[in-house]
């Protein structure tokens, strides 16, 4: 079984779940570890802008064969941001 195909059916019971939670619920902790890991102390803030990063390199990974330019663009430059918020931050 290649990589994908083990990746994806791991993380199947994880998405059937939140695709039975609430729309919002996925945006709003894209939104609270960002903020916390941007206002919270340095010890704190790493762990959670890593905890963001884990979160949408994985959801990009099983999105990528569906996305077009644009949405691949998108899903990189995010990644990128994070990674300069973790380096201004001083964490690398």
């Amino acid at each position: 079984m290649d990589l994908r195909r083990t990746v994806e059916a791991r993380s199947a019971p994880v998405l059937l779940w939140l695709s039975s939670r609430p729309k919002v619920l996925l945006p709003a902790l894209v939104v609270v570890l960002l903020v916390g890991g941007l206002a919270a102390p340095p010890a704190v803030g790493l762990v959670l802008l890593v905890a963001l990063a884990a979160v949408l390199l994985w959801l990009s990974y099983l999105s990528w064969p569906a996305l077009d330019g644009r949405g691949r663009a998108l899903r990189v430059a995010m990644l990128l941001l994070i990674a300069v918020a973790l380096v201004q931050r001083g964490y690398a």
